[in-house]
């Protein structure tokens, strides 16, 4: 009987081992889950701040942008075409002003 009573005393040291250890690893769990949690409730908080400003945006106003933005791009494309007879116009302008210049000399 001794013996069952030491092999006994040896599974309870044991598993009184293992529950320690149990017991460790589950606060290490429910500290990582407390951390987890305010972390997310973190992103809930920023999640609400970015909603309360989009709410502020002022959509009608940024369409309007994005019209007058595509707008000045047409415009822009316009400019493109009348660049070449453009600097064909200024170099004209500029020989008949040199002309005009030479003439008024003499």
């Amino acid at each position: 009987m001794p013996a069952d009573e030491a092999v006994e005393d040896a599974r309870h040291a044991d598993n009184q081992h293992r529950i320690k250890a149990l017991e460790e690893e589950l606060a290490a769990a429910v500290a990582t889950i407390n951390r987890l949690d305010a972390r997310a409730q973190e992103t809930l908080d920023v999640l609400g701040a970015i909603k309360g400003l989009i709410d502020q945006l002022d959509v009608p106003a940024l369409r309007e942008m994005a019209d007058a933005m595509n707008t000045m791009k047409g415009g822009v494309r316009v400019l493109g075409w009348l660049e070449r007879p453009a600097k064909w116009l200024t170099v004209m302008a500029a020989l008949a002003a040199s002309i005009y210049g030479l003439w008024k000399l003499k």
